[in-house]
């Protein structure tokens, strides 16, 4: 143990003394107190365990099992333990250099919020905690979030082994493992019913918690949710199987609870000819049936794609032709893919020809599973494995020999960084235009210094030709520094080119950049249509983003 823990163990031990804690474990090991909190009042005792000096997370505090507790439910007390959520996880920030003070700090917000909650003072806040003390058992929701209405509960695997989750879906779930096309019979699972209601779910303090039974849950839907009662009883009487289920979607989260039919109840000829008496029956056994409690996870696509991007929209059924799966393409297949490219009605294609090596792992998204593939299709296998809710495919070889009608897609992504091929495309894109899908290139100059896309397809904006119209002369918009000189490396084998060195970072740069102009389009708002990012201002220039408008000269678009 160094000076500076010694130190910090001894403030907690010497501020916790003052305010009559006792420790008991040894010296050496985790600080554990015993103590008072409200001595002048309530007198609760606690102990208090400080395992984090750093106190990222909080010192633990837990009411002893000899204090008796009120006849009924308290707030913000939280377990068998019970431990006392004196802070919400990550809304305070306690001082390390100030560890007597954090301690004593900690012991004056555990007595308030346990004074406030004995004394019925905050039992408002049952609504803001109502997911723990509803259960700790999850459940994943894959329906849209105004939907309601029938569903299923069904089993869902998560990885490639055995079932391992549930998955609340009125349709095909991506939790599936068949392939995409396939249909699953619409009678397997539990039945379920999809309940919005407008108000939150909460519990009085004085009544007995959790319920555990079917009356239990109608007696607690008496107050709660009244509309509800009877829901559970009528999927019983009415859908085959032996379970029913309740999904309520409320302003303070998501709850399932469900009921299976008692083994003596699920004779097939019971079920068949006297389903409609099964509520009643149940009702009428010495024991009654338990229910069990889930809480529902959001797990539906515009969840999972839109929840980072606020007000924005992401990429959800966007159709995207993504060339080139190297150093660039591959992060921006996997940023594409993050942001919903491929889910619902759209579709991610992906296309190279090229195969993964040795060489290409220190700067690529794939790695020594996928050599020898071909990128396009390992990049694709990859985030179908990760994404299996979208629609991912694979093409190698050379985009301009493909069977693929570009008039299907929305964007067509050019980044395979050779420009030769960027000219061969720009020039398709050209000819064809207003017939094709808007074009957007991206790529690095030198030793990665600097990361430039265009989005092209408007008539009177600069296309991709336009930032540099004569091969051999300057570009449009200089970004190198004239003394610098762009390192190349030669391969010994002939069939392997040559190839300029640097970092995976400018990489991931290159394509976060053009996935921000992605979503900018798809938001129907591109701005910059060019953008340029200077990474090494030792090697280029800054040089400003804009809209350039198209030039007369150029040989693909100009006169």
């Amino acid at each position: 143990m160094d000076d500076k823990t010694k130190a910090a163990r001894l403030a907690v031990h010497d501020a916790l003394r003052q305010h009559g804690f006792e420790r008991l474990a040894p010296v050496s090991s985790v600080p554990f107190y015993i103590g008072t909190l409200d001595r002048y009042g309530l007198r609760i005792p606690i102990t208090i365990e400080v395992n984090d000096l750093d106190f990222v997370s909080y010192p633990r505090i837990c009411i002893q099992p000899g204090f008796v507790m009120p006849d009924r439910t308290l707030p913000h007390l939280l377990g068998v333990d019970r431990s006392v959520c004196y802070y919400s996880k990550g809304s305070v920030i306690l001082d390390r250099y100030n560890p007597g003070g954090t301690m004593l700090q900690c012991l004056e917000q555990a007595e308030i919020v346990l004074r406030n909650a004995i004394r019925g003072r905050s039992d408002r806040d049952f609504v803001d905690e109502f997911q723990a003390y509803w259960s700790n058992v999850f459940i994943y929701v894959d329906v849209a979030e105004s939907y309601s209405g029938p569903a299923r509960i069904r089993p869902a695997r998560l990885n490639r082994g055995e079932f391992n989750a549930l998955v609340v879906t009125a349709g095909r779930s991506w939790f599936a493992a068949e392939p995409r096309r396939k249909r699953r019979e619409e009678e397997d699972g539990t039945p379920v019913e999809v309940v919005a209601i407008d108000y939150p779910l909460t519990f009085a303090a004085t009544e007995a918690w959790p319920p555990t039974t079917v009356a239990e849950i109608n007696r607690w839907l008496q107050k709660a949710a009244p509309d509800l009662i009877g829901r559970l009883e009528s999927i019983l009487q009415t859908q085959s199987g032996v379970s029913a289920a309740v999904l309520i979607r409320a302003p303070n989260g998501l709850y399932c609870y469900q009921v299976e039919v008692p083994q003596h109840l699920q004779r097939p000829e019971f079920l068949k000819s006297r389903r409609h008496r099964l509520p009643e029956m149940m009702e009428r056994q010495l024991v009654s049936t338990p229910i069990e409690r889930l809480i529902g996870v959001r797990a539906d696509a515009d969840y999972l794609f839109g929840r980072n991007l606020g007000s924005m929209n992401g990429l959800v059924d966007k159709r995207i032709l993504l060339i080139g799966c190297g150093t660039i393409g591959s992060f921006l297949a996997h940023q594409l893919a993050q942001r919903g490219a491929g889910a619902k009605r759209g579709y991610l294609s992906l296309v190279d020809p090229d195969v993964l090596t040795t060489g290409n792992i220190g700067r690529h998204l794939l790695g020594v599973p996928y050599l020898g593939r071909n990128k396009a299709e390992a990049c694709a296998s990859y985030l179908n494995e990760q994404l299996p809710l979208l629609a991912i495919e694979g093409y190698a070889g050379d985009v301009r020999t493909q069977k693929l009608d570009w008039h299907r897609y929305d964007l067509v992504i050019g980044a395979t960084g050779e420009e030769a091929l960027s000219i061969a495309l720009n020039e398709i894109a050209v000819q064809a235009r207003p017939r094709l899908p808007p074009h957007l290139f991206v790529w690095l100059l030198g030793n990665g210094a600097v990361a430039q896309c265009i989005l092209t397809g408007e008539v009177d904006r600069a296309c991709f030709k336009c930032l540099k119209p004569d091969l051999a002369g300057l570009p449009r918009f200089r970004a190198m520094r004239p003394e610098t000189v762009v390192e190349t490396v030669t391969n010994v084998a002939c069939g392997d080119a040559a190839y300029v060195p640097f970092p995976v970072s400018r990489s991931v740069a290159a394509a976060a950049m053009a996935c921000d102009l992605v979503v900018d389009w798809a938001n129907g708002n591109p701005g910059h249509r060019f953008r340029s990012l200077t990474l090494d201002n030792r090697r280029a220039f800054r040089v400003p983003n804009g809209s350039p408008t198209k030039l007369n000269h150029c040989p693909a678009c100009g006169g």
